[in-house]
């Protein structure tokens, strides 16, 4: 088989709005340090983290319109900002792989973020769920998710807009 690449779902008006607010509220408050007096060494210690952030963040904006999935004979790769997961189809428990809907699937529902970014509309990185344990997610509409558990702890939960046909494939 060769190598199918499934891109993630685009960032709905909901999440570019929540990003352009965020960075506006950073622009804001770097401008107000800027103005304010303070030793220099704060000021340019404080400037130099927030231009960071907002590159970050302006980052992740520009390419969570990259992100995607490939699928290989030999496993799956999900390259999103900021992480790659790669896992081999041994890891992957296909059988279990599904179209879930947050809505009707309470116990799915990410509850805690522990290393991610978490903003109305848009959820990406490592979250723990209500009732299900650890899971890496890539959510942009929580109305058709994949849900790809593996044998390594955790599971995927994706807004992958071919959902059907990925989770085809990898029953094959």
């Amino acid at each position: 088989m060769s190598p199918q690449v499934f891109e993630l779902a685009p960032l709905t008006q909901t999440s570019m709005l929540s990003f352009l607010v965020l960075l506006l509220g950073l622009a804001g408050i770097l401008l107000m340090l800027w103005l304010k007096k303070m030793p220099n060494i704060a000021k340019s210690a404080s400037l130099g983290i927030l231009l960071v952030m907002m590159g970050g963040f302006s980052w992740v904006f520009y390419q969570s319109s990259h992100a995607e999935l490939v699928l290989t004979d030999s496993g799956l790769t999900l390259d999103v900002p900021f992480y790659k997961v790669q896992l081999s189809r041994a890891d992957l428990l296909v059988t279990e792989a599904r179209i879930v809907d947050l809505q009707q699937e309470v116990g799915l529902t990410p509850s805690f973020k522990a290393n991610g970014i978490g903003m109305p509309g848009f959820q990406l990185g490592w979250f723990n769920l209500q009732g299900k344990g650890r899971s890496f997610l890539a959510i942009t509409d929580k109305s058709q998710l994949v849900l790809i558990p593996t044998t390594k702890g955790y599971d995927l939960l994706l807004t992958v807009p071919r959902g059907a046909e990925l989770i085809a494939q990898l029953q094959k």
